[in-house]
């Protein structure tokens, strides 16, 4: 489980950041684009942190 963690995590975080910097290119004004990439990011982030206390 905590290589499938790991895997989501950096898929997260790497559509995630792809998705603020094309919502940025795009547009300059924070949308729902823009919040979701953030929230891709965070999820990322927050879910390396948990893949680090699995077994």
């Amino acid at each position: 489980m905590r290589t499938a963690n790991y895997a989501f995590s950096v898929i997260s975080l790497i559509f995630g950041v792809a998705l603020i910097l094309f919502m940025v290119m795009q547009d300059a004004e924070f949308n729902i684009g823009v919040g979701i990439g953030i929230i891709l990011v965070m999820n990322g982030a927050i879910r390396l942190w948990f893949a680090q206390d699995d077994d």
